[in-house]
């Protein structure tokens, strides 16, 4: 049947629903194998300059194979944010950017809500992902995939 022979608002509506639909199937089939929200852990021992362990524990989103994630509240004491593409191989440069919250956590003892910078050499499969802060101190990081 001819979609001419419809009267011109239904015409319309049809065509709108069918661009609306075929956009959500390239949608669904353009999605990246690690495309998906993964939750974080990130556990730092203490330093060698006995800057105390922490452990932080935050959701981070994968879009088109490019991860962003945030812990703690922007511009406040602990805050961290995460940002990096993963590769088709797993592969991923994640960088880590974030303040600084109390002293005795931080090594130097720098003082609270300095902002600091590290890098997350980190490899991901299909359900999960690990990595190690290149940085300044050891920070283990785990990714496991929740959807």
């Amino acid at each position: 049947m001819a979609i001419s022979r419809f009267p011109a608002p239904l015409r319309l509506v049809l065509a709108a629903l069918a661009v609306f639909s075929s956009a959500h199937v390239v949608t669904a089939f353009a999605a990246g194998p690690y495309d998906g929200t993964w939750a974080v852990t990130i556990e730092c021992p203490t330093a060698a300059d006995g800057a105390y362990s922490y452990t932080y524990r935050f959701d981070a989103k994968v879009t088109d194979s490019v991860l962003h994630g945030e812990h703690g509240t922007r511009n406040a004491g602990g805050w961290l944010i995460l940002d990096g593409r993963i590769e088709d191989d797993g592969r991923a440069q994640i960088s880590a950017q974030g303040l600084t919250g109390p002293p005795a956590y931080s090594v130097g003892r720098v003082e609270r809500l300095t902002p600091y910078a590290y890098t997350i050499d980190a490899h991901f499969d299909a359900r999960n992902g690990s990595g190690q802060r290149i940085e300044l101190r050891r920070c283990d990081v785990l990714f496991v995939k929740n959807s």
